[in-house]
């Protein structure tokens, strides 16, 4: 699967790895993971990560790169955990100088500027880097096996959401073995504050309720400001909402200073990719998101309305 993206990492000389909009745990991940695979097996490459990454792990894992316009120019520019160009967080990646995409998420067919290796039934990006490691037989180091495990772990929900255990637990055995420390991951996901705390507070006690099972909770700017919470902090308490009986789908949105709403949503059965790619966005089959352009309750409510009709046809109703 990856001969012709392993072939232009071998081609040149300096490599930009670029990372979606609001980035993740699997695409930090990838990032990190893929960066350090590819140092450690070619020492003698430029590898740079651009985007923010997430600073909450920037002491356990690394900080992303300061690149400039000349370095991205003359680059390889790889795609993880994203679709194409206008999902990454760097709008240069459009000045590459060549391209490849490695991703799990449902192929658009939007992405046309190079080889790509795109599978939608793994777990998550970080699971494709460390099968590419490990059939490829390179070098990896402890900090690319830590990075890999936090998108394998974070894009599971905890291993809660696997298509395969057999293949994820023996890879995830591979990067342990190779100095993942899944307690070290996991004391950073666990540490929370008074204002983490108030704002899970609040999701458990402002949730409301669909007609077929929806369960879902909107932030306005005015609430987030006084929560003390970001958009994107907010987005991630999505599952705060999973798995109540009855409410087989949840979801969050988020209005962004600017205005512009970040939408998540889950679900544990129902197919739900369709209804955030009717609105702009996409993802996976149980796992997707958007962008929406105003918190207006009559968006809110269409969007509502679409889960619950996905909600009764999945019933069979």
């Amino acid at each position: 699967m990856f001969d012709q993206i392993f072939e232009l990492i071998k081609k040149y000389q300096s490599i930009v790895i670029f990372g979606h909009i609001n980035p993740d745990g699997d695409c930090y991940g990838s990032q990190v993971g893929l960066k350090e695979v590819i140092l450690a097996n070619f020492p003698e490459k430029e590898v740079y990560i651009s985007g923010t990454g997430i600073p909450r792990f920037y002491n356990v894992i690394c900080k992303t790169d300061d690149v400039s316009d000349e370095v991205i120019e003359r680059s390889l520019g790889i795609l993880v955990d994203g679709n194409d160009f206008g999902r990454m967080e760097d709008s240069r990646v459009t000045k590459c100088a060549a391209w490849a995409k490695i991703d799990h998420h449902i192929d658009t067919g939007s992405f046309t500027q190079g080889p790509q290796v795109v599978d939608v039934g793994a777990n998550s990006t970080c699971d494709i880097i460390t099968g590419f490691v490990i059939d490829y037989n390179l070098k990896i180091t402890k900090l690319a096996a830590t990075a890999l495990y936090l998108g394998i772990l974070t894009d599971t929900a905890r291993f809660q959401f696997v298509t395969d255990y057999p293949q994820t637990f023996g890879r995830v055995k591979f990067l342990c073995e190779n100095g993942a420390d899944p307690a070290e991951i996991n004391d950073v996901l666990n540490r929370t504050d008074v204002i983490a705390l108030a704002a899970k507070g609040y999701v458990l006690s402002h949730y409301k309720k669909s007609k077929h099972g929806v369960i879902y909770i909107a932030f306005n700017k005015k609430t987030l400001q006084k929560l003390s919470i970001s958009a994107n902090h907010a987005s991630g308490l999505v599952n705060l909402l999973s798995n109540i009986d009855g409410y087989p789908v949840w979801c969050t949105f988020a209005e962004y200073t600017n205005g512009k709403v970040r939408m998540e949503i889950r679900s544990n059965g129902p197919i739900i990719q369709p209804v955030a790619v009717s609105v702009g966005g996409g993802g996976h089959a149980h796992a997707s998101g958007a962008t929406l352009p105003e918190l207006k309750q009559d968006i809110i409510d269409d969007i509502i309305h679409k889960l619950d009709e996905t909600i009764l046809e999945w019933r069979g109703k």
